[in-house]
């Protein structure tokens, strides 16, 4: 089963309803804190190749975040593992705008300096005036059953396209999904070992919507077929791609961000089900012989 594994545009409520209403409620500035837990993109473990002994407890966030003060939090091997900002703002929203700006400048900072990779692996906010709390964080799916073991390996003519889709898979960011995912939905249209997938046939349906969380976007997709998805896709496609055909910087807020990974998802879900849909014609075209044969 498909799941999107981008969830920056996802919050949860960790609080009781009322608490969270109460919080919602009041849009006077008080302080909020907001904490980011940090992933290494090689081991994904949670933690930064950043040694947290001997760093000061907690500093000011410097002029970008007035009167914030943000603190270094390590794992028991003493490797960095939360970024914790506190910090004034009318909502929890604002809350974590505001200091997930500054903590990604500052991983590019860490980032440029010391060569090593690291990530934002989710964050939690809490509004200590209500006692309300909320998180970000992926989850970790069920084992597939063992029956998918046996499989055959992919056909050769469409092993392409699914390299494709599973740079879109374990794509770590947005972006790289959201250009690889993109390919394989240009492919369905010509390619010809797409040819059984029925690109024709394909719409955007409300299912896809929910399970991407793209249903919780601006944008009116349902119904679009490939083309139109497509169309749909194809500026913020672009957009990562600069002059030359070289890749474009890409600086975007916490809501863009957002949604781009609303997009992404979409886009790797929409993949994933037209190459469904080829293997899917390629067994049936397999059984029919064997049926004619029988009958």
């Amino acid at each position: 089963m498909w799941i999107p594994y981008d969830i920056r545009a996802s919050l949860k409520a960790e609080s009781p309803p009322e608490t969270v209403r109460q919080s919602l409620a009041d849009l006077a500035g008080r302080e909020f804190l907001v904490g980011f837990f940090l992933r290494n993109p090689v081991t994904q473990i949670w933690e930064a190749d950043i040694s947290v002994d001997g760093a000061p407890t907690e500093l000011s966030a410097g002029p970008d975040l007035p009167g914030a003060r943000v603190s270094f939090h390590g794992n028991e091997a003493g490797k960095l593992a939360e970024v914790i900002y506190r910090l004034q703002a009318a909502s929890h929203e604002q809350a974590l705008a505001q200091a997930h700006g500054d903590v990604q400048r500052r991983l590019l900072r860490w980032l440029a300096k010391i060569g090593r990779g690291m990530a934002i692996a989710g964050w939690r906010i809490a509004d200590p005036a209500h006692g309300a709390r909320w998180r970000c964080t992926p989850f970790r799916p069920s084992a597939m059953r063992a029956d998918h073991i046996p499989l055959e390996p992919v056909a050769a003519d469409l092993a392409p396209v699914v390299e494709l889709f599973q740079r879109a898979r374990n794509a770590p960011d947005a972006a790289s999904r959201l250009l690889a995912a993109f390919a394989v939905l240009h492919l369905a249209t010509s390619h010809p070992a797409m040819a059984g997938a029925d690109a024709a046939g394909f719409r955007v349906t409300q299912d896809m919507l929910i399970h991407s969380g793209a249903l919780a976007g601006p944008e009116a997709l349902e119904g679009m077929n490939l083309d139109a998805l497509l169309a749909h896709l194809r500026p913020h496609h672009d957009r990562l791609i600069g002059p030359g055909g070289v890749l474009a910087p890409m600086l975007d807020d916490l809501a863009g961000q957002r949604r781009l990974a609303l997009l992404a998802n979409l886009a790797d879900l929409a993949a994933h089900r037209l190459i469904l849909a080829e293997l899917r014609a390629r067994r049936e075209e397999a059984r029919a012989p064997q049926g004619a044969a029988e009958g």
